[in-house]
């Protein structure tokens, strides 16, 4: 697969890798201590939040990551955008070179545990905002037996955005032209993730290779 040059992918400011936080559905946390230790990684729904930017979200108390993370509190956050593969001959028949265009971010954060039970309530209610806005569950309280069980069962984690990057390989390395055609080719194939890979392509030919 070709290799991607990392100014020419570099998000263009912070706020896109937070464009992706905010509609990204899920990401990973992972953690890591160092050579010694083995990395530790769960997939994870969250919530983002502004001013300063930080991600709410939970893990069960049974998890083995929350022990890591009393004694060392970082953690790094992957979330990913859309994502196509790229056959060789859309580039050139006789000399492409197979690929992939796709968008990530990345956060490095310093994870607060939460453990009291109206805190991991606000957690909630903010995550069930998000993911189930319709509504069509018991009152959010720590009153309703539906929840009491659930609240015991987790700890929260508040986690504050220490620094970000991102990543947006979508051809930039190719003319304008060129780039046009792999965008008419994927609106063509129209796999799960095409269009709006190809939407991105278009959006961002004014970067890169003119």
């Amino acid at each position: 697969m070709a290799a991607a040059g990392s100014d020419l992918y570099a998000g263009r400011s912070e706020e896109e890798a937070y464009a992706l936080l905010d509609s990204a559905e899920y990401g990973q946390l992972s953690l890591w201590d160092g050579e010694a230790s083995e990395p530790q990684m769960t997939f994870l729904h969250y919530t983002p939040l502004a001013s300063p930017h930080r991600i709410w979200g939970h893990l069960a108390r049974a998890n083995p990551m929350l022990k890591r993370l009393e004694t060392n509190p970082r953690a790094t956050f992957w979330v990913n955008g859309p994502s196509a593969f790229i056959p060789s001959h859309w580039g050139d028949p006789e000399s492409g070179v197979p690929t992939s265009y796709y968008t990530w971010a990345q956060f490095e954060l310093e994870v607060r545990l939460v453990h009291d039970p109206s805190d991991k309530v606000a957690i909630l209610e903010r995550l069930l905002e998000r993911y189930q806005p319709e509504g069509r569950h018991p009152p959010l309280n720590l009153e309703e037996k539906y929840w009491q069980g659930m609240v015991t069962a987790i700890t929260g984690m508040d986690m504050r955005v220490v620094s970000s990057q991102s990543r947006h390989k979508l051809g930039q390395n190719k003319p304008p032209a060129a780039r046009t055609r792999i965008a008419e080719e994927l609106s063509a194939r129209a796999l799960p993730e095409d269009a709006a890979v190809a939407e991105q392509v278009l959006a961002r030919l004014g970067e890169g290779r003119s």
